[in-house]
């Protein structure tokens, strides 16, 4: 996917921006998203699809573009 792509995919799943979303509606997205993240790698694994590197595994992220989070960025210390 371009960034262009991922940015109308996401502006669709959330109906907008997610700066005027609540922070309940944040939460709400948050916990779907993961649900539907870990359900997708359960199945990726289950098909032998899913790829390692040593003892890790790599989450299929097809695009080059991301976005730096609090879980990303460096030097951060929480």
């Amino acid at each position: 996917m371009t960034k262009q792509e991922l940015i109308e995919a996401a502006y669709e799943m959330t109906g907008g921006n997610v700066k005027d979303l609540t922070l309940e509606h944040l939460q709400k997205l948050m916990t779907v998203t993961q649900f539907v993240t870990d359900l997708c790698l359960n199945e990726i694994e289950e098909r032998g699809d899913l790829t390692f590197l040593g003892d890790m595994p790599i989450v299929p992220y097809q695009c080059d573009h991301s976005v730096q989070t609090i879980l990303t960025r460096k030097g951060r210390n929480p």
